[in-house]
């Protein structure tokens, strides 16, 4: 049937599942099988979808057309009929047939009797013990399954009845080539199926199941599409050209992992990469020489001569469940390792085969499945029990990637493979969301089309970040319009951090505080100072020294509205006194308040000059000695702290020094003098003394002349008295 071109239409075809037959069957191991049925008449009538036989077959992911047994005379073990079910003939005309009849159908066409056509790396490999085997070609209906009125159905498809041992069982080929016979071409049942637009492309997905996994696990045939739900992410690779579908591999490795508890090595059974195919037609890894070797030394494997297989004895086989190791093939596009790839890993069941009849006559044997190659080298059917297969003719890509087994089994999740030929709207049929239809770009547009986006959102991005910081620029500029800077705003003032005093950068105005606890004044560009505060002094510190009652002498014969000289000198100088300590009170901003005068122990300071305490001599007593300063005769009858006691000529006057803080007299302190009439006068002054300890005063005549008190003195003197009592 030639491949017909594809209708115009909106409607896509979902994948096809093809159901297993449930069973794992084959000579060569057990095998999950899938049916077909052949020659069915097509009618409508009441025996629709009961003329075709039906068969067994493997799946051969590199034949050509449908292989099916023939009725053989070798096939008598045990008997005729259960051998021709052992090859997967079905009943038809309910009793079980020995092979196909195509004298019982009505559309098969003869074309003859030809040499078997077997994939071109099979008869490179001279595979087949008997040489140049045939078949018996003709067209017929093929169907998927059991025949039935809804099994899908081709006409006119390339059939080849077999009777050779050495091919047990019949095949059905997924190869997109068309095979040709006597020159003329015929197209695969795969090719028909897509070009009849029921599947979405020239695709499928395989894996072999696994007869060890779960208690049997079947194997996945899908159309068009794949099933995801058994298989992880693998690897694609491209196929050798447009030409040439082969599915040619590239093996970068194979490690021999044992059990962990039993061995903890790895064992690599390569030295170097090599590509091979993949082909599950026959079971058999045709592997280079050096690493079946290796193989043999690891499992302890015995090749036989006759067969041509590995055997492994009932002792090897003991000791490979004990080690139960696992073969590790990592697969890429390419042989070198380091590129792309994907691991496939197989258990010692997986190999762990058993060869029947007609190889072995008597009984079945374990047999490992390598065979020696020199050349080319396949990875056959027991590697795809693990593999899961997605092939690709239209973009001439499959995928390898590892078959997943869970207990129990998922549901299946058919995902398509879409033609480039076809658009793509929800396919009919489908209950599973499909994929985006591939794109046909080429790659410099991809591209192109990635670069733009990355830009675009580059550009997005800026956009937003101008405007954030725009956004920021105008707080600030806000922030500075109404900020108050205390240099420029008068009488308001702002608290400043250390930092900000302490630190003058070029062109900064000087600070607006100095540490002479003036300010600055921008407008003037002077320093100023605010007025000093006047400090009230206590009146107790102003006041002329109480009256020490062991120093006073007899009441003085002036008359109550006269004083005496002594009396108005004091009244005189205290106003001084006081206007002095106002002034130093003025100039010394921030110091505490004076409590105390100096004493006389500080020395005195007359018009810049320091002076020592100098004791005179008494115009009428006579010389003093220092050792007549000395405390006298206290007179009883003390007076009040704060009043002062005349003091008469002869008497004794005493010299205080007062403690800083305190009203008291030290009496420690007082040494008398003898003052005469003439050592007084009107000019005599009291000098303050800085040089002693700060806070204290000391009170020395500096000049003494004789003087007479006059009633204006007297009067000047109680004047003062009154205000300062007030």
């Amino acid at each position: 049937m030639a491949l017909n071109r594809r209708a115009e239409n909106t409607t896509i075809p979902a994948p096809y599942l093809f159901p297993p037959s449930g069973t794992f069957d084959g000579n060569d191991g057990s095998w999950s099988t899938f049916v077909i049925n052949i020659g069915d008449n097509g009618s409508n009538g009441s025996d629709a979808g009961t003329t075709g036989q039906n068969f067994k077959v493997h799946i051969s992911t590199s034949g050509q057309m449908v292989w099916i047994p023939l009725e053989a005379s070798w096939c008598t073990e045990p008997d005729q009929s259960t051998c021709a079910e052992h090859r997967g003939v079905q009943i038809f005309d309910s009793k079980q047939s020995l092979g196909f009849d195509s004298q019982k159908t009505q559309n098969w066409t003869q074309l003859g009797l030809y040499s078997l056509q077997q994939p071109p790396i099979l008869q490179d490999l001279q595979y087949t013990p008997e040489s140049n085997p045939n078949g018996s070609y003709g067209l017929t209906t093929v169907g998927l399954g059991i025949d039935s009125k809804f099994s899908p159905q081709f006409g006119s498809i390339l059939v080849a009845g077999i009777n050779t041992e050495d091919f047990f069982m019949g095949s059905f080929g997924l190869s997109d080539t068309a095979f040709t016979l006597a020159n003329k071409p015929y197209s695969t049942f795969l090719a028909d199926y897509s070009g009849n637009s029921l599947i979405p492309s020239l695709s499928y997905g395989y894996t072999a199941g696994a007869q060890y996994r779960n208690s049997g696990v079947p194997g996945n045939l899908v159309f068009g599409g794949y099933d995801q739900s058994r298989c992880r992410t693998g690897i694609t690779i491209p196929m050798p050209g447009n030409s040439n579908s082969s599915l040619i591999a590239g093996v970068q490795s194979i490690l021999v992992i044992p059990e962990p508890s039993v061995d903890s090595n790895q064992y690599s059974m390569t030295s170097s990469g090599f590509l091979a195919l993949i082909d599950s037609t026959l079971p058999y890894l045709w592997l280079p020489q050096s690493v079946c070797d290796k193989f043999a030394d690891r499992f302890q494997l015995t090749w036989d001569n006759d067969t041509e297989l590995y055997l492994v004895n009932d002792t090897s086989h003991a000791h490979n469940q004990q080690q139960n190791a696992t073969v590790s093939f990592t697969i890429g596009a390419t042989a070198a390792s380091g590129s792309d790839a994907t691991s496939i890993v197989l258990p010692y069941a997986a190999f762990d085969l058993q060869m029947g009849f007609p190889i072995f006559t008597n009984s079945s044997r374990r047999y490992f499945p390598i065979k020696r190659s020199p050349g080319p080298y396949i990875l056959g059917r027991a590697f795809l029990q693990e593999t899961y297969l997605i092939v690709n003719y239209e973009n001439f890509t499959f995928t390898v990637a590892p078959a997943t087994f869970s207990n129990p089994m998922p549901s299946s999740h058919l995902v398509p493979i879409y033609s480039n030929a076809f658009p793509s709207p929800q396919p009919s049929g489908s209950s599973t969301p499909l994929p985006k239809k591939p794109s046909s770009l080429g790659a410099g547009v991809i591209a192109g089309i990635a670069i733009g986006a990355a830009v675009a959102i580059l550009l997005i991005i800026g956009i937003i970040c101008y405007f954030v910081w725009r956004h920021k620029q105008k707080q600030n500029e806000l922030l500075k319009k109404y900020a108050i800077d205390t240099l420029t705003a008068g009488e308001q003032v702002k608290e400043r951090r250390i930092s900000e005093l302490a630190s003058n950068p070029p062109g900064s105005p000087p600070p607006r505080f100095s540490s002479n606890g003036g300010y600055w004044d921008p407008v003037t560009g002077t320093e100023k100072f605010p007025p000093a505060p006047i400090l009230e002094i206590p009146l107790q510190e102003l006041e002329s020294p109480p009256e020490v009652p062991e120093l006073e002498s007899q009441p003085s014969s002036t008359s109550p509205g006269q004083r005496s000289s002594v009396h108005e000198y004091f009244d005189v100088n205290l106003s001084r006194r006081r206007r002095e300590a106002r002034g130093e009170a003025e100039q010394s901003l921030g110091d505490p308040p004076v409590h105390e005068l100096h004493g006389d122990d500080s020395g005195f300071i007359v018009e810049g000059q320091h002076f020592e305490p100098v004791v005179r001599r008494a115009r009428a007593s006579g010389s003093m000695s220092p050792s007549a300063m000395t405390p006298g005769a206290m007179t009883p009858g003390a007076e009040s702290p704060g009043q002062v006691t005349p003091v008469t000529e002869g008497q004794a006057r005493p010299r205080i020094t007062r403690a800083r803080g305190s009203g008291s007299m030290s009496p420690m302190a007082m040494s008398p003098r003898v003052l005469s009439p003439g050592d007084v006068d009107e000019n005599m002054d009291i000098t303050t003394a800085a040089g002693g300890a700060r806070g204290s005063e000391s009170l020395s005549p500096t000049r003494t002349t004789p003087s007479t008190t006059t009633p204006r003195v007297e009067e000047q003197g109680q004047e003062t008295n009154r205000q300062e009592n007030t």
